[in-house]
């Protein structure tokens, strides 16, 4: 009976990983056809793999549906199984043997990485699709500045003009590590509040009161990772200090939610 339940409870949680994984391949693949279609009509010389990618299309909704779900794909595709893992002391076995502290690092280091993949494989088929639909044009400064790549509209223009492909690429693994950052945010966040529905929302609804906060003071200390994670935003200029307070506001508040719920567990 007892390996029943196991072996169900393994088919859930690959349950859970493979529809979030669809959710967001969807989204990816949905954003193609749109390329698609706007290509067949228009046919527009700016329309080429880098300023039609999934996180560079600035006329398109898809890249905010992507991100603004992104948190709760990785913490209910990811984080959710550590926590239910813990919640059910699946996990008792382990920590006796090796401890608290060096079963929850190996473990959040195990699902970050998966999280970070959860989030970088469909956009990385985004990617490659467009190569196959639009014209390999590589953006110019002058020829293509319709495009709206400007210094304060992403990370490095030179960059983006001089190596395209790099760039796009690295925005990508950019998109993946903060997958993987949430992940270890509704991880902690589970371990302090010990409330499953509360761990796997946090992280989208820290994103939605970031974005709100962002949008009261002219000149934001902090930016949600919806803006920055864009290859060009409309919304804000882009700078690496919000970016930089931002990753250290998440980074502290994931090592205070760990602290204060390991001390939490260890007074129960």
């Amino acid at each position: 009976m007892l390996t029943i339940l196991k072996y169900m409870k393994l088919r859930i949680m690959r349950l859970q990983l493979f529809i979030s994984f669809i959710i967001l391949t969807t989204i990816a693949l949905l954003h193609l056809y749109d390329a698609y279609q706007t290509y067949s009509i228009c046919g527009l010389l700016e329309n080429t793999p880098y300023t039609q990618s999934l996180l560079f299309d600035g006329s398109s909704g898809f890249r905010i549906v992507y991100l603004l779900i992104m948190p709760l794909t990785v913490s209910v595709g990811v984080s959710d199984i550590f926590i239910q893992d813990r919640k059910q002391h699946l996990l008792h076995h382990a920590y006796i043997n090796h401890g608290n502290k060096s079963v929850d690092i190996k473990v959040i280091l195990y699902s970050s990485i998966v999280a970070s993949l959860l989030v970088i494989i469909p956009l990385l088929i985004n990617f490659i699709g467009e190569f196959l639909i639009l014209p390999n044009i590589l953006p110019e400064r002058f020829t293509n500045k319709p495009i709206g790549i400007y210094s304060s509209s992403t990370l490095s223009v030179s960059l983006y003009y001089a190596m395209p492909l790099l760039y796009i690429l690295l925005y990508i693994l950019l998109a993946g590590i903060w997958g993987a950052i949430m992940n270890v945010f509704a991880i902690t966040l589970s371990i302090y509040a010990n409330r499953r529905i509360l761990a796997i929302i946090g992280p989208f609804i820290f994103q939605i009161l970031l974005i709100i906060l962002t949008n009261l003071p002219y000149k934001p200390f902090i930016v949600p990772p919806i803006y920055f994670l864009m290859g060009r935003t409309e919304f804000m200029y882009i700078e690496v200090l919000p970016i930089v307070l931002t990753f250290i506001l998440f980074i502290s508040l994931s090592m205070y939610f760990y602290t204060r719920g390991i001390r939490k567990y260890e007074l129960d």
